[in-house]
């Protein structure tokens, strides 16, 4: 059997012989496939982790059309930089706080999505003042780095008034606790940060494109071709 398996690595043997079904359901499961776009972001995103606090904070907005991938980089992002339980003052420290915009969003429903992506437990009595509070204090007691918010053209679902609220605790959320803010969605989402010009003064802005995509993916494999030196500068 060894002989016939000669041309998988050693590690992928093994799931050669499973049933039919077996191979197609590990097929289907998600997996991380590295390109030089991607590992770029992911290198940027933890320069922003290792930021100091500083009174301007850094932030960085991803965005670009559906199945561009942006989520996916998040969540490889946190995986990368998991919860870590400290035995010693018994705390565990949570380094990337992720969370997405709520689809009907106003301040209230985005301190309860904060709070919950916290861990914590929310009473549905609480103003928005004690959310706030809570909210600011656990990002402190949990020594966050940065904040993470996807989805966030969803933003717009909300009022006028609501957006520039939403963008308002965004910014009272990186001046107060000194957090870089890591943000993603399509292209509404620029579209929104570019109503308060003080706050996207503040964002690295960053396109996943299908055409950069797939440039992307064929400089892996092409470093000889004529153009790699010249295309590679974007990635």
């Amino acid at each position: 059997m060894t002989s016939e398996l000669g041309h998988l690595l050693p590690e992928h043997r093994n799931e050669a012989t499973l049933s039919n079904e077996e191979r197609i359901r590990r097929i289907q499961l998600d997996r991380w496939i590295s390109y030089p776009k991607a590992e770029a972001i992911l290198a940027r995103m933890s320069e922003l982790l290792a930021y100091p606090p500083h009174d301007r904070m850094p932030a960085l907005l991803i965005y670009g059309g559906t199945g561009m991938g942006k989520t996916k980089i998040l969540r490889k992002f946190i995986r990368d930089y998991p919860p870590a339980f400290d035995d010693s003052v018994g705390i565990t420290h949570t380094q990337a706080v992720h969370m997405q915009m709520p689809p009907e969003p106003d301040e209230k429903s985005f301190y309860e999505g904060l709070l919950d992506a916290l861990g914590s437990p929310t009473n549905h009595y609480h103003n928005v003042a004690q959310l706030r509070r809570i909210a600011r204090d656990l990002l402190q007691f949990v020594n966050a780095r940065t904040l993470i918010i996807d989805e966030l053209h969803s933003m717009l679902a909300g009022t006028q008034r609501q957006q520039q609220i939403l963008l308002n605790t965004l910014r009272f959320l990186a001046n107060d606790i000194k957090l870089p803010l890591i943000c993603a969605g399509t292209g509404n989402a620029k579209r929104a940060l570019m109503t308060d010009q003080q706050l996207a003064d503040r964002f690295e802005i960053i396109e996943l494109s299908r055409f950069l995509l797939l440039l992307s993916f064929y400089l892996c494999d092409a470093p000889s071709h004529p153009l790699y030196f010249g295309l590679k500068k974007i990635f």
